[in-house]
């Protein structure tokens, strides 16, 4: 009766490994090197188990000796399985021990079978699945430790006691049970019962196993994503406030710019007032304070613009933008604190042919910005006041270089100038370059300084982008 129920957990045991390898079969080539191992254990135990059924219609040596030798195959393959979770590298060499060692396995299991007689043989087979099921389970075991999954846990204790099943089974060289028949008829029933449960348990564990991996990354990339997005979002609001801040320590060049229009415009309608007021009021002479008041409203009007479209909080663009324009608008933009602070910005030649880069019009402008302001500050306390821009293409990038005739870097400013909270001013915070290195990361760009023979050079470089 044993003897036919064993047979009947062997059958389904065969046929539920078959029909599992097989479906996993259709995705092989899309599976990991883990995956493909425990895939091919799984076939080897379908084709070694229904051997194992048809004991009695095959040769000894392909119904004993060789289903034993591959089945031990199949569980150091689960082990190796398991092991590639977390260990990446070539694996070429266990496997090649793999096919020796399962080779020189049925070789001496042959010769047991023939000459030593069924105690040895059921020590080799109980011994070589027991050791191998708790081989597997130091990498269960390992990897729990390293990726805290909790089937990885219950992996460790399945295969630790399908082991033990298989151990146990060796008493049959005591008692004599399983040695020419599958004894009695209890512990039969136990022992192959256990077996075959923790055998199926085994798949079921890796694929949760797998389940649980594929979540954690998940939610890994979700979690990375969302901090890109936390940060890009306070990345924004950095580079505003930083733009913010700037036009608050220019606000008084700013305000005598603006004074200047407004006191013309201002003078010229009182003008215009009192010439109505006592009659006589000239055609010629209204229409060219008339003209002058236009003028200087549009002046007024344009530094306002300038103010307005350089501090306005904006989502992140990334769009076609001519760094001709970028040049001009900053330049208008620091033109008034240069004046009072004397200093002689020389803006490069350009053409016209347009500069095409791929970024936010704004940020780019307050990348340019900073520089220039940087370098307005290094020259304040020398006596050539003057700064250089130079633009020029140079394979795909184009090359903006701001060129000052300052002191100069240290060699510790020129190493950590750009980094988060660095700076060699009293009131500042070292974030500018910071954000300028950050703004053109996002559109493929980078930011350098470094020493010249008449003071420092700032070298903005962005991809050029071909319009057709």
């Amino acid at each position: 009766m044993a003897a036919y129920y064993v047979q009947s957990l062997f059958i389904f045991f065969a046929i539920f490994s078959l029909l599992g390898g097989l479906v996993a079969s259709l995705y092989f080539a899309r599976l990991d090197s883990s995956a493909r191992y425990w895939v091919v254990a799984a076939l080897i135990g379908g084709v070694i188990n229904m051997a194992t059924v048809f004991r009695e219609d095959l040769p000894p040596l392909w119904s004993y000796s060789i289903p034993i030798g591959l089945g031990g195959a199949s569980f150091v393959l689960m082990g190796l399985g398991i092991a590639r979770l977390y260990n990446k590298g070539p694996q070429w060499r266990s496997l090649l021990g793999l096919v020796a060692g399962t080779l020189v396995f049925i070789v001496v299991m042959e010769w047991a079978r023939v000459h030593a007689g069924p105690k040895v043989t059921l020590l080799l087979s109980g011994g070589l699945f027991g050791l191998t099921s708790l081989w597997g389970a130091y990498f269960a075991h390992v990897h729990y430790q390293r990726s805290s999954n909790q089937f990885s846990m219950h992996m460790r204790w399945v295969m630790v006691s399908l082991g033990l099943f298989h151990l146990l089974r060796t008493q049959g060289v005591i008692t004599g049970w399983g040695v020419h028949t599958f004894g009695q008829e209890a512990w039969t029933y136990g022992i192959w019962t256990g077996a075959f449960v923790m055998g199926m348990l085994r798949y079921f564990a890796y694929v949760a196993i797998r389940i649980q991996e594929q979540a954690e990354e998940r939610l890994k990339v979700v979690t990375a994503l969302t901090r890109e997005e936390e940060g890009r979002r306070l990345g924004t609001r950095l580079a505003h406030q930083d733009r913010q801040h700037s036009l608050g320590v220019m606000s008084a060049s700013f305000a005598h710019e603006l004074n200047q229009p407004l006191a013309t415009i201002l003078n010229y309608a009182e003008l215009l007032q009192e010439q109505l007021k006592n009659g006589n009021l000239e055609r010629q002479t209204s229409q060219r304070v008339l003209d002058d008041i236009i003028t200087n409203s549009v002046r007024a009007g344009d530094i306002i613009r300038r103010i307005r479209n350089f501090i306005q909080p904006a989502a992140l663009k990334k769009e076609l933008v001519d760094l001709r324009g970028v040049i001009n608008e900053v330049c208008a933009l620091v033109e008034p604190e240069a004046r009072r602070a004397n200093i002689d910005i020389v803006k490069p030649a350009l053409t016209s042919t347009p500069l095409w880069v791929l970024g936010d019009p704004v940020q780019l402008s307050q990348v340019l910005f900073n520089v220039v302001r940087n370098a307005m500050e290094s020259v304040a306390k020398v006596q050539t006041r003057r700064i250089r821009l130079d633009i020029r293409q140079e394979h795909r990038d184009i090359w903006l270089e701001v060129h000052d005739t300052g002191p100069g870097l240290s060699e510790v400013a020129a190493e950590q100038a750009g980094d988060p909270f660095y700076t060699t001013k009293i009131s500042g915070l070292g974030m500018g370059l910071s954000i300028s290195k950050t703004i053109l990361a996002q559109f493929g760009g980078r930011l350098s300084l470094q020493n010249t023979d008449s003071g420092a050079c700032a070298r903005i470089a962005l991809p050029f982008a071909e319009v057709t």
